[in-house]
């Protein structure tokens, strides 16, 4: 989400994994490494670096801009406040007065050029500022729009601190100015226009009086696609902005900045389907000036574009669709464009841009860029070059994952990376993709190695049976909308029997052939909830449960038989998002579900099949905290013993839920969405977390009685 340089020392980078933490890297991006894993929340969605001090820095956290409904709910990954450094990321504080619920969701940071101790920070609540290097905070602009105020401008050349804030998104947005931040000086709508959501902000660092605005639309067929980009040549007063291009314009490529361009332009470019219009403009939404050139303007959302003549007229400069390592692939959803503190537009044109797939850098800003329909379909007519910099980058976000017998391979589906491998000898630069879109669940056969379960969005679910060299669509006899489904969409095999598999989405479904025909396993589930979770009964595939975004657990002992007419007994731990359930391999008759939400108990256990529940979250200082928790696997061998993965890391339990610690040996406290206990190759057991924003990780665990506390190491 968001990247710095250090401008005395421009092979010194800081970026932001918005549930990554902070990576740094000394040596001009070709290895990161990561500097933040021992902070209380990983969630960086914003810094900023102080431009008297390049060692201190400033870290917000919680992604405040509504990703994909990925449980149920548009839930954004909440944060807990801002983090300083004063040496350069070896050591970090969390600022106390930021630890309160306006500071949950911190979208943006500048800091004044006129006092360093002067910070400014947009968060859900509004505009607040610091006076005092964070050390106390004043709210100087209330908001109540969607999202708060998003983003912020700062003037460098006025006198006082002139300054811009954003706000709004998935509904009205608005561009506020105050002349002087750092006084009381009142607020003023500048740009305010039926119809304008999430807007970006960028000052023209070679003439400050020129400002413009990259608005997402809000409501009408280019709902959350491009409103308009706007300019101001009078400093961004009122009455003063220009819309330069809307999405009314009769160069469709001109529109296309905030969607996905390829999609959209599918029959342009001959391709067997039809055009589709996905817009993104809530999500990756950013806009930046050349700093030698205030008429050259970058804007990115699933790709990069330029404008060459003050946001007039558009040419593509990145192009996601095609394979990496190709001079002009850049990966998809721009979040932000930074150039190189030397920029000068002649002996330096570097620029860099942070994207759902890391860093890229072209040395050369300035290359020519594809400024027709066509070119979309033919990246020769651009002659802009990508590099990657994600050498060592640990920020890979897994939805799920799971090893392969014998511990030495991996597979895993990924938000926007699609569905990844690696063997154990690849190395951590050395995973590779087999399948695309945002991966989610995977399966993999254990009598047959080679074949294995992938899928995307909604419910399109892929079978390979040659390791993931080639994959067939596995969705035969599904007649439900893929809608009818979760975003990230949970199947899993069968324990019992490796040719049935469960899915579910409004209903249950059931294929007993290894997908070559899916039949509905249940009615409709009430009140159009969708199914979350799925576990299927070690020793007896007829006994299968299915927990739901309302916090229900379904659940039948006549599996295998059931149909479109039959209802599943159902009950309630609590009213929220049911993210994993596990049978104890202990005792056939107890279930355990963890929850997906805040407020209330997370983990639950059941001894009578699901019918009843009852929290299961400790008591007193070895209770767990107040977050949501994602998954859960139960040791087979030692009695007690239970793994989670909650929002903060790992945590465990020997005692069935009496008491938890969270691990201790540098872990990161990374959401970790998918547990799984196997084997290393010398049968020894391990256990293996998939994070969403730290990567992969495994360790081994006692196959005894456990220490008091449980490491789980990085390996």
């Amino acid at each position: 989400r968001t990247l710095v340089i250090q401008p005395d020392d421009p092979d010194t980078m800081y970026l932001g994994g918005v549930s990554g933490g902070v990576w740094k890297t000394t040596n001009d991006g070709n290895w990161w490494e990561p500097v933040s894993d021992n902070l209380a929340n990983i969630a960086v969605n914003s810094m900023v670096m102080d431009p008297s001090d390049p060692l201190t820095l400033y870290v917000g956290t919680g992604e405040g801009y509504f990703r994909e409904e990925v449980r149920g709910t548009w839930l954004p990954l909440r944060g807990d406040g801002i983090f300083k450094t004063i040496d350069g990321g070896t050591s970090w504080t969390r600022l106390p007065s930021t630890m309160g619920a306006d500071f949950q969701w911190v979208n943006d940071l500048v800091i004044s050029t006129h006092d360093s101790e002067r910070i400014y920070a947009a968060t859900r609540t509004g505009v607040w500022r610091s006076d005092d290097g964070g050390g106390t905070w004043r709210q100087i602009h209330v908001e109540d729009a969607k999202g708060g105020c998003l983003d912020l401008a700062l003037r460098t050349d006025a006198e006082g601190d002139q300054l811009f804030a954003s706000c709004g998104t998935l509904e009205q947005g608005t561009v506020y100015r105050t002349q002087d931040a750092s006084t009381d000086t009142t607020w003023e709508a500048t740009l305010s226009e039926t119809g304008m959501g999430r807007t970006t902000l960028t000052i023209a660092p070679s003439n400050q009086d020129i400002i413009y605005a990259l608005a997402a639309a809000h409501g009408g067929s280019f709902d959350m696609g491009l409103h308009a980009v706007f300019r101001s040549v009078e400093g961004g007063a009122p009455d003063t902005w220009e819309a330069r291009v809307r999405n009314t314009d009769d160069n469709k490529l001109n529109t296309l900045l905030l969607t996905n361009p390829m999609a959209a332009s599918y029959e342009e470019c001959n391709y067997p389907a039809f055009n589709v219009w996905i817009h993104m403009g809530w999500y990756c939404n950013t806009i930046a000036v050349d700093p030698a050139d205030p008429e050259k303007v970058w804007a990115g959302g699933v790709d990069l574009f330029r404008s060459d003549d003050g946001g007039r007229n558009w040419g593509l400069g990145s192009y996601w669709w095609l394979e990496a390592g190709n001079r002009d692939f850049v990966h998809a959803d721009q979040h932000a464009i930074v150039f190189h503190p030397d920029y000068d537009g002649a002996t330096n044109r570097t620029i860099f841009s942070a994207t759902d797939g890391g860093v890229f850098r072209s040395l050369d800003a300035r290359g020519s860029v594809a400024t027709s329909v066509l070119g979309i379909c033919s990246p020769n007519l651009s002659t802009m070059e990508w590099t990657s910099l994600n050498h060592n980058l640990g920020i890979t976000q897994f939805y799920h994952g799971l090893p392969y017998p014998g511990g030495d391979r991996f597979l895993g589906g990924t938000q926007d990376n699609g569905t990844i491998t690696a063997f154990e000898s690849n190395g951590r630069d050395g995973w590779r993709h087999i399948f695309g879109g945002d991966g989610g669940y995977v399966a993999i056969d254990p009598t047959r190695i080679s074949t294995i379960y992938v899928e995307y969005q909604w419910s399109r679910i892929h079978k390979s049976t040659n390791g993931g060299g080639a994959f067939s669509d596995a969705r035969n006899g599904i007649t439900d909308s893929p809608y009818y489904f979760l975003f990230i969409t949970p199947f899993i095999m069968d324990p019992n029997d490796h040719l049935t598999l469960w899915m579910g989405g409004r209903r249950m479904w059931r294929t007993t052939n290894g997908a070559g025909l899916w039949t509905v396993a249940s009615s409709f589930l009430s009140n159009g909830a969708m199914v979350s979770a799925i576990a299927v009964a070690p020793g007896n595939s007829n006994i299968v449960l299915a927990g739901t975004t309302d916090g229900r657990v379904y659940r039948t002992t006549d599996a295998l038989s059931s149909g479109s007419s039959d209802s599943w007994q159902s009950s309630r731990p609590r009213e929220a998002y049911v993210s994993s359930l596990a049978f104890d391999p202990h005792d056939g008759q107890t279930v355990w579900a963890t929850l997906a939400e805040f407020g209330g108990p997370h983990v639950y256990r059941s001894t009578d099949l699901g019918r009843t529940w009852e929290s299961r979250d400790g008591s007193g200082a070895l209770s767990l905290p107040d977050i949501p928790v994602h998954s859960v696997v139960i040791d087979p061998v030692l009695i007690g013993r239970i793994f989670i993965g909650t929002d903060l890391g790992v945590f465990t339990s020997t005692d069935n839920g009496e008491s938890w610690a969270v691990e201790n040996t540098g872990f990161a406290s990374a959401v970790t969405e998918a547990l799984s206990l196997g084997n290393d190759g010398d049968g020894n057991p391990v256990l293996f977390a998939f994070t969403h924003g730290r990567g992969a990780w495994r360790v081994p665990i006692s196959p005894g009685p456990p220490a008091p506390r449980l490491g789980i190491g990085r390996h």
